[in-house]
């Protein structure tokens, strides 16, 4: 069985490339790539092109658009000053073709590269389950600290809605380093594990209560409330705007 897999699937202007750097390692990376004017392709290792890591929980999100068991699945990372989004759903309800978007790039996929990168991360995801979440500890140190140049990450799933027949996923992917800032907010509706807030300029989001480090009285909803809250949550809001 092998370590390392990448496959890029081409077009004539656009490409999109997996890499799985390693079995045991929990993620992959996703790139979107130009061809350029003199012919060419954009190289990540060059910085270009957009590339986005994608954990194991992400993964599935994906498999399950390609399965045609959800409709698409969005999902934002926000790491320190890098801010992206990406998308993964069908062009139409006959879901013959899929569209791909990391930021500003959008890449479409149809068969037989469809099936293709279904078998591909189907693969990877068996693989990673066995090996990423697995091992001796030493061995599973070293080789890990090797590979992952990025800092430790967490992950928030959130609007699971139905349409169509089909669930809508959303996710964020978030750096764990603490970057704290004081919002002003009313809380609107209290579920088991977030907030509605309401922000002083009107922008109405949800926030996971893993992510507010001050006390709050769920039962005042007519005063605004001091919280200290991690700075992504509010960044990636920014980003739905």
């Amino acid at each position: 069985m092998a370590d390392f897999h990448t496959k890029t699937f081409y077009g004539q202007k656009r490409s999109v490339r997996v890499t799985s750097p390693s079995k045991q390692v929990p993620y992959i990376f996703l790139s979107c790539l130009n061809r350029k004017n003199d012919g060419s392709w954009e190289k990540p290792s060059e910085g270009e092109g957009k590339t986005v890591r994608l954990s194991i929980e992400e993964i599935i999100c994906i498999l399950e658009v390609l399965y045609r068991r959800s409709a698409n699945w969005r999902g934002y990372h926000v790491f320190k000053e890098r801010k992206t989004e990406i998308y993964v759903g069908w062009e139409d309800e006959s879901r013959q073709v899929l569209q791909i978007k990391i930021g500003e790039y959008v890449k479409k996929l149809r068969f037989p590269n469809l099936n293709f990168m279904t078998l591909l991360l189907d693969h990877i995801l068996k693989e990673k389950i066995e090996f990423a979440t697995s091992g001796t500890f030493e061995t599973k140190t070293i080789k890990k600290a090797e590979l992952d140049e990025e800092a430790e990450y967490g992950l928030f799933s959130e609007h699971i809605t139905a349409i169509d027949g089909l669930h809508i996923v959303e996710t964020t992917e978030f750096s764990v380093s603490r970057n704290i800032v004081e919002i002003n907010a009313k809380i609107k509706v209290e579920s088991p594990k977030a907030l509605l807030i309401t922000l002083d300029s009107g922008e109405e989001f949800w926030i996971p209560k893993s992510t507010i480090h001050s006390t709050y009285d769920v039962t005042e909803k007519k005063k605004s409330q001091i919280m200290l809250v991690d700075k992504w949550i509010i960044e990636k809001n920014k980003i739905l705007k």
